[in-house]
């Protein structure tokens, strides 16, 4: 085995340690309430823009003629209207 200088020692003792406190920084930064609260919110518009491009889809299927997406956008719309007679007769009681 060969036999390391004092300085290499030191500098392998140094990488460790940078290395090391760059670990912790990369688990606190993912820990964090911050980082946690950012990637939900990412997530969440990104699961937003899906379900609004598929709704988005369908209309223009209905508009072309399609019979399964107009069943789709007719059920969509009876329960907005449900919805709304719903949230009326509650506001009115």
């Amino acid at each position: 085995m060969e036999q390391r200088s004092e300085s290499q020692i030191q500098a392998e003792l140094e990488a460790a340690r940078a290395e090391l406190s760059s670990t912790v920084e990369e688990l606190s930064d993912y820990f964090s309430p911050k980082a946690n609260m950012e990637r939900a919110k990412a997530d969440a518009q990104q699961k937003a823009r899906a379900l609004a491009g598929r709704a988005q889809n369908t209309v223009e299927q209905a508009g072309a003629g399609k019979p399964e997406a107009i069943k789709k956008v007719a059920a969509v719309a009876g329960g907005a209207l449900l919805l709304g007679a719903l949230l009326v007769r509650r506001m009115l009681k």
